[in-house]
């Protein structure tokens, strides 16, 4: 009982907030937050090979505003990163809100 007491969900919600030619800008947080944190993507750069997949993530998904109470933001800007680029591959369009639960 006490090893599931100390599993937690993990829970991030983010939302288009705008668009600046082939750059997204989310609005993203903990699904028992409000969206604290900004973060940038190029996903065309990063699909068309502008940039590289070897780049360091920390370049592809840009946390422009952190979460005040987080530590892990970027692994969080992360896993938003991952559900916005698959919808992307597939449909050529930035997701306009989603969420990654696990």
């Amino acid at each position: 009982m006490k090893d599931r007491m100390n599993c937690m969900a993990f829970c991030i919600k983010f939302k288009l907030l705008r668009m600046n030619d082939t750059k997204a800008l989310y609005v993203y947080g903990d699904c028992s937050e409000n969206f604290e944190g900004l973060l940038e993507l190029d996903l065309e750069k990063l699909i068309s090979g502008v940039t590289s997949f070897d780049t360091d993530m920390s370049e592809v998904v840009k946390v422009i505003k952190l979460f005040i109470s987080d530590t892990e933001y970027q692994h969080k800007a992360n896993r938003a990163f991952r559900k916005i680029h698959k919808h992307y591959k597939e449909t050529k369009e930035y997701l306009s809100e989603g969420g990654y639960y696990a």
